[in-house]
This record gives C-alpha cells, structure tokens and sequence, in this order.
C-alpha cells in the first residue's frame, strides 16, 4: 500500500509539474510538438525514463493556468521489457493564475482518465518504481524556508477506468486492481465533502476476486495533511464460481495524520454472512513501517456458514451439531510481519478457550500459542465414521510437518480424544525442521496418572515415531469401558510403554516397531469366564465325572504381570504371571501386532489351600501344573487346556508308577516349597528316562538270548 501510494502520488505531482511547467512556457514556446519533446525531456532528466505524448495537447491560461494532455505513457524500468509501466488516457488539471501571485496555491478538479500502472518485483526482490520514488529527491527538494507556496484547495479529484497491477515474482503474490473509479468534491478548505472509490480487486494467484465500494465524507486539510473519513462505509463482495458474499466494514469516524504517520478508528463494525463484529484500531508509523493495534468482539455466529461464506468447504465431523456457535473477544496488535493476540477468549460449541496466539514473521511463520480450554470432546469433530478412511493401513504425516514452526503450550480441564477421557491434561507442543514433539505430556487418567512423551520425526526419508508414556493407579475397568465397551477387565493399573517404529504407514511402522513394555494389574477381576471352575469341568469331563455345579463367570485376581520386549511388530511376553485363588499362573509367548494374533502357553499351579478339602476334584487337582493356552485373533482370543502337554503330563506319571518311582513323585509333590519342586521333578523325570532306557535294553538283551539260543 505504501509503493503503490507513493507511485500514484508521485504521477500525480509528476502531472501537476508538467501542466504548471506547459503552462510557463506556453507564451515562449508555442508549438505543441516542440512543448511535448520540452517535457519529455525534462521527465528523463528526472527520472531517466522515456515520456511519449502521442495525443492532443491543449492549455490556457487565464483564468486557470490549466493543461490537458492525451494519450501519455512513460517507459519502464531497466530490465523490466519494453512495455511501458504507466499510460494515462486523458489527464487535466489547472491551478488559478491569480491566487499564484500571493503565493497560494488553488486547483482545479484533477481528471485522470483510463490510467494503466504496472509495478513489478522480480525474483531478486528488485522493483520497476525506486528509481521512480530517488530521481531528483535531491535537487528538487522544496526549501523549508519561508516564502513557500501556502496550500490551498483542490476542486475536486475525478479518477475514471484505471487500472492497477502488483506483480512480486519473489513473494509468489499476482493482484489486479481493475475499474478503478474515484471521485471527491472540493478539498483542503476543510469542509466535509463527499468521496466514492469502486474498483474491482483479483488475486491472480488464488483466482479469487472482489468487488470494492468506499462511500464516506471526508473533510482534508492539506496543509496540516490530516484527513478526516465520516460515515465510513467500506464493501467487499467476494466473487467465487457459483457465489457472491459481501463483507462490509462501518466506521462512524476515521482520524489520519500523514504527518503524524497515525490511523485512528474508535469503533469499527464489520459484517459477513451472521457474523458480527466489533472493536477499535489504532495505527501509527503508517507511511513508512504500519503497527496497528485494537480489540475485537464477535457475538454469537455460525463458523460453519462463515467457511460457506468464504468460499471455504465446512468440514465433515461425526456431530453434526458442532461448528454451529462461536463467539470471541481479544485484543491483537501486529505490524508488515506479525500479528498477536491476547486476552482471548473463545467459545466454540460447548467448550471455552481462553489464552494467546502469535504469528511472527508472514514470510516464514513462526506460530505460538498459550491456550487453556475447560472441557473439549474432539471426538465430535473428527471426520465421521462412514467417510473416515476404510483402510487400516494409515499413512504417516511427513509432508504435513515440512515448513512449520510451532511452539505452545494447552491445558485442558477435560479433553475426550479417541473414546478416552483426560483430566487436567497438560502438554507443550513444538514442531521444527519436520519433527513433532509433545513433550511434557501430563494428564489425570481414570483416577490415576498419565505421563508421555511423543515425537515424530517426519525429516528423514521415512517417518519415525517415538513413544514414552506411563501410567499409575489408573483404574482399567474404566479404561477398558471406553475403549472397547464392555467392564472385561477390572484392577488397578501400572505400567509403561518405550517403543520406537519407522515407516510410511501405520503398518510399516507396527512391523518395524521395538522397545519395551511393562502392565501390572492389582486387586482385580477377569469377567466373563471362571478359570478354576473351567479347570476343574475340565478334569470331571476327563475322568468322566459329573461337572460341577455352575459358578458365576468371574475370576478374581491379586496380581497379575507382563513384561516383555518388542522387536519387528511382535511383542515376546518374557513374563507373564497370575496369583488368583488356588492357582498361581506362569507362561510367556508371543503377540504379533502386524497379525493382530496372539499365542501365549501358560501353566496354572494349584496352591495348596484348606478350602479345597471339601472339594474333591480340587483336591485331586492339589500340587498339579494344568497347562493351557491362549490363541487367536488379538480382539478375540480363545483359552482353552492344553491337552497335549496334560496327556504327556499323565503318561510320565504313570510310567513313573510302573518304574516303582511313583513313590518318589509323591514324596517330591509333598515336599512343600515350590521353589524346590521343578529341580525334583527334574530329577525324578531323569530317573524316569534312565530306566526306560535300561529297561528297554534289558528286554533287547533277552531278545539277543533267544535268538542267538534258538
């Protein structure tokens, strides 16, 4: 704004200099041909550029000492092409002759018709205008002394069919100002006069467009170069394919001072679509590096019908009810790079964010924020189910976190994501040079803790994801409620994730995925399924006894872990224990996340207890190690006994029985300390083997003897 003033006003006293300077040589010199080479002469000294009138030239002298010049154009700048930057259909202007004599100056109604004005920056960042805004500042310079012409009045200024075109190659930005028409009634005596701009405004770039309208009053002092705007009124009807929407910007008064270099507007209004919005603005510096700074009130609005209103396509989200009420108050200050806001508040549906946000640097953002929120369910936001995405396979954000740089902090009361609830989240938010980082992550979760640290590096040539999280006395029956519907699985919960994954997709990085992992579960239950009723049907359907009488599906437990490590997507379960009543269980194996299967062998030792004497199939059961299994999809396993391992279990029993060492067996069973069990197990299978083996060589042996005596 402040080139294209510049160059404008610099044609404009270009002009004016050229008619006062006709308008003195016009009784020397009276050819008309010769006049117009006296000017373009005399602008080449100036400014070192090519003026060429090709039209009439006309000019009188008293009463107005006035010039009419058609068909005018002046060349462009060195390494800008032939063409020239500036043509001037029609231009007139004059100033009294009489006036002049008491060194005042009044002019007559300016007319500038059918203005064409190109300005250009090319890939260096060098422009078509500088030389324009330098040429003779020095010696052309007006003197401070006195004795200097007092400024008058202008008649008026009457602006038709200009065009404007602003073309920065190095910023990538394209506008055409087109239809440009101005008109003002008389200025610079103070009084309030009318004024009137029309003009049609294009983004090149976007292909978008809008039609400008200024209507206002205005009452200029030229002298003090302070201009005064009554019943502003400004309208922009933004143009798209199949739609036209206005937005309009009142403003009862508008205070400038170029001297000064300050903007005041005490209240503004602006209106789009249901939108509606107040506050005031205050700029200074204006001419030379704007700052503004003011407040912002919206009332309540539909952010959904204002993207509409924009051109701009609302979202799909799974509630069709969100993105229908905003409201916002803050105050913003800002300049040619920045733009700050404070004191912000935001409600947004149901949910109220309060804090700040800073944009600094347009050219390469750099964004912060410092954002609170009392309860927000992003859940309700997120694109519905029926138009997500369908495959499992998701692809990893890599180009989405190039060229940003964010860093913030939010907290949040009560933040829903994903069916999970956190309470009192905290998290610091950072993206550089392609990596994504949340760190620290702190939230309340299910009357325990959370804590993590997640990052994405998205700067190499896959994606690799970092996980860190822990949690502490969650309790998992909520937890699980949420996450698959349904109280399976009750106890309080410890445990950490330390995973680290690379690839493009979300399978990519579950095959390639390793670290470690850790979940302790205390004082719970398992629903749905009795375990030490389910072994001892087991047994009766073995010895083909009656089952037992039916028990509630429930197994409670006081302690149960898994630990293991995770290398390629499969997560090998190094320890896996059980303490439940009568049975203390023992395994390892493997899930693999890629298959989403998993196969854990497991062993259930059944404790010796008092209760069990009343029990005769728990008794039986006293001392024994039933083997089972888990297996299956990940979302639906299957447990059953292992009945291989129990059958080979019972057949070294009894071939210990017919060695004579079921004795033995008995006394080991009987020795109490489980600790000293397995090694006498060992022992005693060894023992086994040993005399299967000698008494299948002493059988071999008589068999030699018959043959060799037959």
């Amino acid at each position: 704004m402040k080139s294209l003033l510049k160059i404008v006003l610099g044609l404009a006293v270009i002009i004016v200099l050229l008619l006062v300077l006709a308008g003195f040589l016009l009784p020397v010199i009276y050819d008309k041909e010769d006049l117009k080479a006296a000017i373009a002469s005399r602008v080449h000294e100036q400014t070192g550029r090519e003026l060429q009138i090709d039209g009439e030239l006309d000019f009188s002298v008293f009463p107005w000492l006035a010039v009419e010049v058609n068909d005018l154009s002046l060349g462009n700048a060195p390494g800008f092409g032939d063409q020239p930057q500036a043509r001037i259909g029609r231009a007139r202007a004059g100033v009294a002759l009489v006036p002049l004599f008491r060194k005042q100056i009044s002019v007559d109604e300016i007319t500038l018709d059918g203005l064409n004005l190109v300005l250009a920056v090319n890939a260096k960042g060098q422009n078509n205008w500088d030389d324009l805004a330098a040429g003779g500042a020095a010696e052309d310079a007006p003197s401070s002394e006195t004795g200097m012409f007092s400024s008058g009045r202008v008649a008026g200024v009457n602006v038709r069919d200009a065009f404007v075109e602003y073309n920065d190659i190095k910023a990538g930005t394209h506008y055409r100002l087109s239809d440009f028409s101005l008109q003002t009634g008389a200025l610079g005596d103070g009084k309030a006069v009318p004024l009137k701009l029309e003009a049609l405004l294009e983004n090149v770039a976007t292909e978008t467009r809008a039609r400008v309208e200024l209507a206002a009053t205005t009452a200029v002092d030229l002298e003090a170069e302070r201009y005064s705007l009554s019943d502003f009124e400004l309208a922009l009807a933004l143009e798209a394919a199949d739609q036209s929407q206005t937005v309009r910007i009142l403003a009862p008064q508008v205070e400038m001072d170029l001297a000064a270099q300050t903007l005041q507007l005490q209240t503004y209004a602006i209106e789009l679509a249901d939108l509606r919005a107040r506050g005031g603005l205050t700029a200074s510096n204006i001419m030379d590096d704007p700052k503004f700074a003011g407040t912002l009130d919206a009332a309540e609005f539909s952010p959904a019908k204002l993207m509409r209103a924009l051109n701009m396509e609302a979202p799909e989200t799974s509630d069709p009810e969100v993105l229908q009420r905003a409201s916002v108050s803050t105050r913003f200050a800002g300049d040619s790079r920045q733009l700050v806001l404070e004191d912000m508040t935001l409600q947004l549906d149901q949910s109220r964010l309060t804090g700040g946000l800073s944009v600094r640097n347009f050219d390469n953002p750099r964004i912060g924020f410092t954002l609170g929120v009392d309860e927000i369910d992003l859940d309700r936001y997120l694109a519905p189910a029926d138009t997500a995405s369908t495959s499992d396979d998701i692809v990893m954000p890599q180009q989405e976190l190039q060229g940003h740089d964010v860093q913030g902090q939010l907290k949040a009361g009560v933040l829903h994501l994903a069916g999970l609830t956190f309470n009192d989240a905290e998290v610091s938010v950072a993206i550089s040079n392609g990596k994504l980082r949340l760190n620290p992550l702190t939230a309340g979760f299910y009357g325990g803790r959370y804590s993590g640290d997640i990052a994405l590096d998205g700067s190499g040539a896959d994606p690799v994801i970092t996980l860190d999280e822990k949690i502490d006395s969650i309790t998992f029956q909520r937890l699980v409620a949420d996450l698959v519907e349904t109280e399976s699985l009750s106890g309080t919960a410890q445990g950490h994730v330390r995973l680290t994954g690379r690839g493009k997709t979300s399978n990519e990085v579950l095959g390639n995925l390793h670290g470690d992992l850790g979940l302790t579960l205390t004082e719970g239950a398992l629903e749905g399924i009795n375990i030490w009723y389910e072994i001892r049907r087991g047994l009766a359907l073995y010895k083909g006894l009656p089952a037992p009488e039916p028990e509630p599906a429930r197994t409670v437990f006081s302690r149960m872990k898994l630990a293991g490590t995770v290398k390629d997507g499969v997560v090998n379960a190094s320890e896996l224990t059980g303490e439940l009543p009568f049975l203390t269980v023992r395994g390892n194996g493997a899930v693999n996340l890629v298959q989403s299967e998993v196969n854990l062998g497991l062993v259930a030792e059944v404790r010796s207890s008092p209760e069990l004497a009343g029990d005769p199939l728990g008794s039986e059961l006293r001392g024994k190690k039933l083997p089972f299994r888990v297996s299956g999809p990940l979302d639906a396993p299957a447990l059953s006994l292992d009945w291989e391992a129990l059958l080979k279990g019972e057949a070294t029993d009894l071939l210990l029985d017919k060695l004579g060492l079921g004795q033995k067996k008995s006394q080991a069973e009987g020795a109490g300390d489980a600790a000293e069990e397995e090694p006498q197990k060992d022992a005693l299978e060894e023992t086994a083997k040993g005399a299967l083996f000698d008494l299948l060589r002493g059988k071999d042996k008589d068999k030699d003897k018959d043959d060799g005596g037959g």
